[in-house]
């Protein structure tokens, strides 16, 4: 059984006890969760750690959903709130914190906001990871990471050419494979970020 993730309007119930159902929402949510992971605690090692620990927790529940709408909410609030948690203690304390749990009107709107932006980044970081080592390095280190040429070039021991051959190269199969929209997000770097 395949789970439509792109089906928002209802489906078939979801156990997480079976292989197939936990695989295919993993391999559909853990990149976008990432990134809005990333966007909350501002640090990707952190964001993947905390993303796989809410995977194995609901591996380990065997969790049931409704629906993939309903593991979709799910997933994100509890990434949300994992994310508060580590903010809570002490390891990121960032007035960002004050922001995430206070109250305003505008909550709803912001959460639906920042779930798009992680769906969206989701899908760049997924293209990005599947080029070629190096142009996805270098991809990464330039446009998420907002890294120079020549700074990419000494983290990488490369020559500046070498750095711009890559950023080239990983461009042009973007380009081929992402969605215009979605191609022109990417160069609109503060929208990642």
């Amino acid at each position: 059984m395949t789970v439509n993730t792109t089906d928002q309007t209802g489906g078939q119930p979801l156990n997480m006890g079976h292989d197939e159902i936990f695989d295919d929402l993993y391999r559909a949510y853990f990149a976008p969760l990432c990134f809005f992971a990333t966007n909350i605690i501002c640090n990707d090692d952190d964001a993947k750690d905390l993303v796989e620990d809410v995977f194995l927790k609901l591996w380990q529940r065997k969790q049931r959903f409704e629906n993939a709408a309903h593991a979709q909410a799910y997933l994100y609030r509890c990434v949300r709130n994992s994310c508060i948690n580590l903010l809570r203690h002490g390891k990121r304390k960032t007035a960002k914190l004050d922001l995430l749990i206070a109250e305003t009107e505008d909550f709803q709107e912001a959460y639906l906001e920042e779930m798009i932006r992680a769906e969206v980044g989701g899908e760049l970081y997924r293209a990005i990871e599947n080029l070629p080592s190096q142009c996805s390095k270098v991809i990464t280190m330039s446009f998420i990471d907002g890294s120079s040429n020549e700074e990419i070039a000494r983290a990488l021991n490369l020559s500046v050419q070498t750095v711009k051959n890559h950023k080239v190269r990983g461009m042009h199969i973007l380009k081929d494979t992402l969605p215009g929209s979605l191609f022109v997000l990417l160069l609109l770097h503060p929208f990642i970020k």
